[in-house]
């Protein structure tokens, strides 16, 4: 088709003017795409210098110590915030390096005091860009944490003095002597848990039925401290708290386990015990019935005539026990069977075997038994006949197992304990020897 010549110019000029727009169009988007890119990288680039300026103050936290007049080194924070100076005493001493132990132990003080000062570094560095250290939920007292723990640990149709429940009410006790009822659980920290810690160590027994002003265990006191670490974990796994503040805490201020010394009968000890008259019969029969069981008190005083079972010749007892509510076969032998009271015709089934044995007094008539006994340097309790008869079995030659099955114990190194006590009585047997030569 024909076309004029001015209409042939116009196509060409018109391709060429669109052609240029489509080159400045892309030009301008690259240029949108580079200051955009380029603003991004201006802004983490601030973002990195303020970081850096942040960290290149002056350190906020210096660890410092005094000498003391004994030669110790006491050390402390010296510690430069928002224009004021303050010191705090870690109550943590270095002592002269004289042996391979006093190095050792100083490490493990300057473990603790770095570990504390990080932590009073990095709470000034999140307190200056405005984050918090820990995230709590709610405003919960940490009592009412506590007795709520206890209580789900309580066993169904178990009273409050059974299993779990009533250790975990007397650190509540603690709790509220250390602190007071009132503290929330938001406030409860590395510090908190510290100076618990502390008070444990020289903390007073508080059972109603406690004489005098005894202080507790060092056992008591692990035990409780470790009770407060379990409450804590709970409240994580429950998201009341983010972090359970006890593992913050350096072991060189947890209380230690002690290790544990449990004063047992021999056989000719046993002996004497049988031969030997108490003012209270029950309480006898009750105590040798149980160096010949290795029931607790608590099973023994709570146990009836029907959990006494004749299974065709075999004699046992059937029963639940309160600390762990767990169910307990233990056959009779013929010695342990001497020692239950005479069942009369009028006793029913569901009565108490030792229905008159009073809990009154109980250890102080059996350390009078004792010493009537001729039986000396030892702690003697009703809980020593249970260490008795776990002795007496292994040394007879039952194995671990068996012997934990009989005890109750859900784990076999608890058992062990009572392994080496057997074990350095035939130390002490071998040794006669030498003293024979």
């Amino acid at each position: 088709m024909y076309q004029p010549l001015y209409l042939s110019y116009f196509l060409h000029y018109f391709n060429r003017v669109n052609s240029i727009f489509v080159k400045l169009e892309n030009i301008l988007l690259s240029l949108e795409f580079s200051i955009t890119k380029n603003a991004k990288v201006m802004k983490k680039e601030k973002e990195q210098q303020a970081t850096s300026s942040l960290l290149k103050r002056k350190e906020p936290v210096k660890l410092r110590w005094k000498r003391l007049a004994n030669g110790n080194l006491s050390l402390y924070l010296d510690i430069y915030y928002q224009g004021k100076r303050h010191y705090e005493f870690l109550k943590l001493y270095l002592v002269p390096e004289i042996d391979q132990a006093a190095r050792k132990q100083n490490q493990e003080v300057l473990q603790g005091a770095y570990f504390v000062k990080a932590q009073r570094t990095r709470e000034i560095i999140l307190t200056r860009t405005g984050q918090p250290s820990m995230t709590i939920h709610g405003n919960t007292r940490l009592v009412d944490v506590v007795e709520a723990y206890a209580k789900e640990r309580l066993k169904p149709n178990a009273t409050e003095k059974e299993g779990r429940y009533g250790s975990i009410m007397t650190l509540r006790m603690h709790l509220i002597a250390y602190a007071g009822i009132e503290v929330k659980l938001s406030e409860v920290d590395r510090d908190f848990c510290i100076g618990f810690a502390t008070y444990l160590k020289t903390a007073k027994n508080l059972h109603a039925n406690s004489k005098g002003n005894r202080q507790i265990s060092a056992g008591t006191a692990h035990l409780k401290y470790s009770m407060l670490c379990c409450v804590l974990n709970d409240a994580v796994r429950k998201g009341l708290i983010d972090k359970n503040p006890t593992k913050m805490v350096p072991t060189v201020f947890c209380p230690k386990k002690p290790d544990t010394v449990r004063d047992f009968l021999t056989a000719d000890e046993v002996k004497r015990m049988i031969k030997t008259p108490c003012n209270y019969r029950q309480l006898k029969q009750a105590f040798i019935f149980s160096c010949f069981t290795g029931l607790r008190k608590s099973d023994i005083m709570q146990l009836r005539w029907k959990e006494i079972i004749n299974d065709n010749g075999r004699w046992l007892i059937y029963k639940r026990i309160q600390k762990t509510q767990r169910c307990l076969s233990i056959p009779l032998s013929e010695h342990a069977r001497q020692w239950l009271p005479e069942k009369c015709k009028f006793v029913n089934d569901d009565d108490y075997v030792f229905s008159s044995m009073s809990n009154s007094a109980l250890s102080d008539n059996i350390r009078k038994w004792a010493a009537l006994a001729g039986i000396r340097g030892k702690r003697i309790s009703f809980h020593t006949a249970r260490h008795t008869f776990a002795t007496l079995e292994l040394s007879l030659g039952a194995d671990l197992y068996t012997v934990s099955k009989l005890l109750g114990h859900s784990n076999i190194t608890t058992t062990q304990v009572y392994a080496k006590v057997v074990d350095k009585q035939k130390e002490e047997a071998v040794s006669l020897i030498d003293g024979a030569f």
